[in-house]
């Protein structure tokens, strides 16, 4: 249970770096489908790949966050996204997050959401995905600490 509150703040600074400086959440465009998004999004995290991590955003949000951070500052907070998340979720923490299937779960005039499978470290939880013109993207409504909660 101590566990699970320190990886809870931990996501805490993935949302201050993604809805402070957004005031939306993150996602990811792509042919790959939902799945994909949310693979790009840990991924990105991972790699401290601040263009992976901003091809993530729809087009306004990735000019709103490079007015707030330029891109070596976004992969500054990258890098110590991923040490918080390997000092409570572990080594090779990536390796832990497992991301399962997506299911359709609303849709709304030219927006389908979607619910993603994301599986840490044994603790199966979702994240919503939409998709926006035929690319995907982590939903205004997706919060990170529901998968780490």
């Amino acid at each position: 249970m101590a566990n699970r509150k320190r990886i809870a703040a931990a996501i805490s600074l993935v949302l201050v770096v993604a809805f402070v400086m957004t005031m939306t959440a993150c996602g990811g465009g792509g042919a790959g489908g939902a799945t994909s998004v949310v693979n790009a999004l840990f991924d990105s995290i991972d790699k401290h790949d601040a263009k992976k991590f901003l091809n993530c955003f729809e087009k306004e949000d990735r000019e709103e966050i490079l007015d707030y951070i330029d891109e070596d500052e976004l992969e500054e907070e990258l890098e110590l996204i991923d040490e918080m998340f390997e000092e409570f979720i572990g080594r090779n923490w990536r390796k832990k997050v497992k991301v399962g299937k997506a299911e359709e779960i609303d849709k709304d005039k030219n927006v389908t959401y979607y619910e993603v499978e994301v599986d840490v470290d044994g603790d199966e939880s979702y994240l919503e995905v939409k998709k926006v013109k035929g690319k995907f993207y982590i939903s205004d409504d997706a919060s990170l600490s529901s998968v780490f909660w």
